[in-house]
């Protein structure tokens, strides 16, 4: 039952991530000034597109869903670490950035096992 919902939510983790990252990164495309900003949206739209991916192969419980989970988290946590310093420089702080990159690679993880375990 616990892995059924791990499951669950790691597919709606993945689907939400994915279709807002798409969104933002298409949208916020234009916004990005510096070369960090433009790394960080185009990012954005990587892991959307990754996050739709792994939630297609995790549905499908197809091998590729633990490799497609495991780059889009290696990009979340990318842009969880990076988008507070890129955008908001004077404010941000670096215990910030660590903490925002180790909570999106713990989830990730997770999403990660959900993969392996579920097929």
């Amino acid at each position: 039952m616990a892995r059924k919902a791990a499951w669950i939510l790691s597919i709606l983790l993945l689907l939400n991530t994915g279709v807002l990252g798409v969104y933002n990164g298409v949208t916020e495309l234009a916004d990005a000034k510096t070369p960090l900003q433009r790394s960080v949206t185009g990012s954005v739209l990587l892991y959307g597109l990754l996050g739709i991916a792994a939630a297609a192969a995790l549905i499908a419980r197809h091998r590729s869903a633990v490799w497609l989970a495991l780059a889009w988290t290696v990009v979340v946590t990318y842009v969880a670490s990076t988008a507070t310093l890129a955008y908001a420089e004077a404010d941000a702080t670096w215990g910030g950035a660590i903490a925002g990159g180790v909570g999106a690679a713990l989830l990730g993880l997770g999403v990660v096992w959900c993969a392996r375990v579920g097929r």
